[in-house]
């Protein structure tokens, strides 16, 4: 015969009734919990009426949010498929992929016409033409950059109330496209909205600004002109994992979207895991 454990009883009580939460089948929580299935018995699977996996264009509302948040990302390029000595890297690391962290903001707003692309979601970066990142580009390589808001497990909580906390329960995505390198240098009303939407998330950067007489290496203003999203927005029984539609995500803005992209509302009108409303 098999018994409930008192202990979990009041975790499956809180599942029962959390307003927005699916419980994963019996099997998986088990496995979950570490629990042995021969000794505790479970209740059968809970789906509140209430509950609905987020709507694509939902979806998509939080990956521009996301982007819009994010003062860096992890660009992964590839080494070129043969090494020069000049290059001061092992040559066994050609073709080899390879993903550091870079400076990003979504700054294509601040841009006057006609550099912008309309706010379409393509984040603007910061370039130093010594990095690896950047080299790699310039001698080729494809790209895409990763965003994540794994560091706000701790205001996030968990997915299933109870349950362990779980970074694998929050959104990322990753964008794929082109390096598109802005003029240089940039007509001065440019650089000076550039500079200051840049800055805000990333004032040390001041060092590095191209032109910057001071600056300990040469860099350059561009842009990654996104072709394809994937997002994975947690664990899949309760969020999106897929293929972004790229008409969505260009025709989203702040407040709103372009006229015949989805429902009307912009990345502002959703939250993120743990913001407040």
């Amino acid at each position: 015969m098999k018994l409930y454990s008192p202990t979990l009883l009041p975790i499956f009580t809180l599942l029962s009734v959390a307003k927005g939460f699916v419980i994963p089948l019996p099997d998986n929580l088990q496995a979950f919990l570490g629990i042995d299935n021969e000794n505790v018995d479970l209740p059968s699977p809970i789906q509140d009426e209430g509950f609905n996996r987020p709507s694509w264009f939902t979806s998509t509302l939080m990956a521009r949010r996301l982007l819009a948040l994010s003062p860096s990302g992890v660009i992964s390029t590839t080494f070129p498929g043969s090494i020069p000595p000049s290059a001061h890297a092992p040559s066994d690391v050609a073709g080899l992929s390879i993903g550091l962290r870079e400076y990003i903001a979504d700054c294509d707003s601040s841009l006057p016409d006609p550099l912008s692309h309309n706010d379409n979601g393509d984040p603007t970066i910061l370039g130093l033409r010594i990095g690896t990142t950047f080299k790699n580009i310039a001698a080729g390589s494809n790209l895409s950059l990763q965003l994540d808001w794994w560091d706000h497990l701790d205001e996030a909580g968990p997915v299933y109330p109870g349950l362990p906390l779980s970074p694998a329960a929050l959104p990322r995505v990753t964008l794929f496209g082109y390096l598109d390198t802005l003029p240089s240098p940039l007509p001065d009303d440019a650089a000076a909205a550039l500079e200051t939407c840049f800055l805000g998330p990333h004032p040390d950067a001041k060092v590095w600004l191209p032109g910057a007489s001071y600056s300990p290496h040469a860099s350059f203003w561009a842009r990654l002109v996104v072709t394809h999203a994937y997002w994975i927005g947690g664990f899949g029984d309760v969020q999106q994992i897929g293929w972004m539609n790229l008409t969505e995500w260009q025709g989203i803005r702040p407040y709103g979207s372009v006229e015949g992209v989805g429902d009307g509302r912009g990345w502002q009108d959703v939250r993120l895991p743990g913001e407040k409303h």
